[in-house]
């Protein structure tokens, strides 16, 4: 019984999650063709993926960095131990 909910729970999230990549499609097309016309304008950079790496996803990278470190600190706090 717990098997077949668990698999109704599966199929359900599944299908969920492919009806909203299907529907979604538009706004995603629409920024490409932004950062495509606008990239290298707005950021002055020469290349579009620096430009787009760099100026647009800073503050993203910058993000993920300080979690890693956090989630490296963590881990060592916690297997380090008393010493």
């Amino acid at each position: 019984m717990i098997r077949g909910f668990h698999l109704l729970v599966l199929l359900l999230f599944s299908v969920v999650l492919l009806t909203s990549l299907l529907v979604h499609r538009e706004p995603m097309e629409q920024s490409k063709v932004y950062f495509l016309e606008h990239g290298t304008q707005e950021t002055g950079a020469v290349n579009l993926v620096t430009a787009l790496y760099l100026a647009y996803r800073a503050y993203d990278t910058l993000g993920e960095t300080i979690v890693l470190i956090g989630a490296v600190t963590g881990v060592l706090v916690l297997v380090g131990g008393n010493k």
